[in-house]
């Protein structure tokens, strides 16, 4: 596995001699937008995730990540990845970098992998029930079979029935999909052994005998997939269907025309902001309505309202209001330093917020209002780092911006275990979920 950083420079022979990348391989990156280059030539990452480069694999770390272990983040992220694809709503740019099962129109070989085989150690094979009757079965008695097929004894003229037949279902152990299911289980773990991957992403790897010549060919098993999904109904086994279909339609064209292929993102800035959205229990859907529109009238009094202002979380406790935005920098503030701060806009906007929702507040009697920049971290605990003021809007009795960093491994894995914190204690500077 070889690493490299988001936004760290790299010369041109950095990326050759370090990373290993021949030019056709850095041009296909600057296409799909994953290297930049600047104008004094020198390349940055702009993804965070993994990167499959033929036979080799790379993982780009988010630009906070300097000195922790680089494979204990990279795994973090990795199921981080997953449980953020199947939780959030995904942008089409995060449908083309982590994927999507739905996507007709993005392929993305790790994503599918990742899917087939959690789905596999979740739900077992795919199944098809047959419905069957059996003699003295335990279920419900099929009487119309029973009366037609099975001759009673008669007992002062009522029929006693020593032997019924019952309806019962029963699993088609050799469904032809269900066989196609072994086959690309087998394929999965193949591609991953190869790249090195299995143990990294934690998973078991998975074997079953099958023929493989009975399949038929790509075309035939697509054609039988869709046939399938016509009669079928059931959400997990469609899901499952069409992710079977888009590895058999993708294979040839990956084994005989490799392109990169990788799994993350480029917009970690918004997974750092969801993630916090989530573990802060976000209430923005809740009071939103509080925010007064801005209102265009023409010269003939006609008005018309356009979008808002949208805080990125809203936190509230029994006593407290806590407006915070998730900001994805990396910030020094020291007594000699100042860098890598947001701008004055995004101050200037937390004031507003407040502003926005004095009127909420005052009716709601919060007896604290909290207002925050909340920076990602490799520390172990919440840090306050400082605040930030601008004079004339505290003039107006409007609260200083706290800056905090948090440990960015511990909000992910709150995020991936569907963990909340305490909002009480987390205003303590300490971690502790909601029980």
């Amino acid at each position: 596995m070889i690493y490299s950083r988001e936004l760290k420079k790299y010369s041109k022979n950095d990326l050759m001699s370090k990373l290993f990348l021949d030019n056709n391989t850095i041009q296909e990156l600057v296409d799909k937008r994953i290297l930049t280059k600047s104008k004094e030539n020198l390349f940055s990452f702009e993804f965070v995730g993994i990167l499959i480069l033929k036979e080799r694999v790379m993982f780009t770390l988010p630009k906070y990540a300097k000195n922790s272990d680089k494979k204990t983040i990279a795994k973090q992220l990795l199921a981080l990845f997953g449980e953020y694809s199947k939780r959030e709503k995904l942008d089409e740019d995060e449908l083309e970098t982590i994927g999507s099962i739905d996507s007709k129109n993005v392929y993305n070989m790790l994503s599918i992998i990742i899917f087939l085989m959690n789905d596999y150690f979740e739900n077992g094979l795919y199944s098809n029930e047959k419905n069957i009757c059996v003699i003295n079965g335990d279920d419900e008695i099929n009487w119309l079979k029973t009366i037609d097929e099975i001759q009673p004894l008669i007992n002062e003229g009522e029929p006693i029935y020593l032997e019924y037949f019952t309806n019962s279902i029963q699993n088609d152990e050799e469904n032809y999909f269900r066989q196609l299911h072994r086959y690309i289980l087998n394929e999965c773990t193949k591609k991953l052994n190869n790249l090195g991957l299995t143990d990294f992403l934690g998973l078991e790897p998975i074997t079953f005998e099958v023929d493989e010549d009975s399949l038929g060919t790509s075309q035939s098993i697509i054609s039988r997939i869709n046939n399938e999904l016509n009669v079928q109904f059931v959400n997990r086994k469609q899901l499952l269907l069409k992710a079977m279909a888009s590895f058999i339609s993708n294979e040839k064209m990956e084994t005989d025309n490799f392109t990169i292929s990788f799994y993350g993102t480029r917009s970690f800035h918004v997974v750092w902001e969801k993630t916090c959205g989530y573990v802060l229990n976000n209430k923005y859907e809740d009071v939103k309505k509080q925010i007064a529109p801005p209102k265009w009238t023409t010269t003939s009094g006609k008005e018309h309202k356009a979008a808002t202002l949208i805080p990125d979380i809203i936190s509230i406790t029994k006593d407290s209001f806590i407006i915070s935005d998730a900001k994805y920098y990396s910030i020094k503030l020291t007594e000699d330093i100042l860098s890598g701060n947001p701008g004055v806009e995004d101050v200037t906007k937390q004031y507003l917020y407040q502003l926005a929702f004095n009127e909420y507040i005052t009716t709601k009697n919060f007896t604290s209002v909290k207002n925050m920049l909340l920076f990602p971290s490799e520390e172990k605990d919440i840090k306050q780092l400082g605040k930030v003021t601008i004079k004339f809007l505290k003039d107006l009795n409007l609260e200083d911006i706290t800056l905090l960093s948090l440990p960015a491994d511990r909000v992910f894995d709150l995020y991936t275990n569907s963990k909340k914190l305490n909002i009480e204690k987390f205003l303590g500077l300490e971690i502790q979920t909601v029980k």
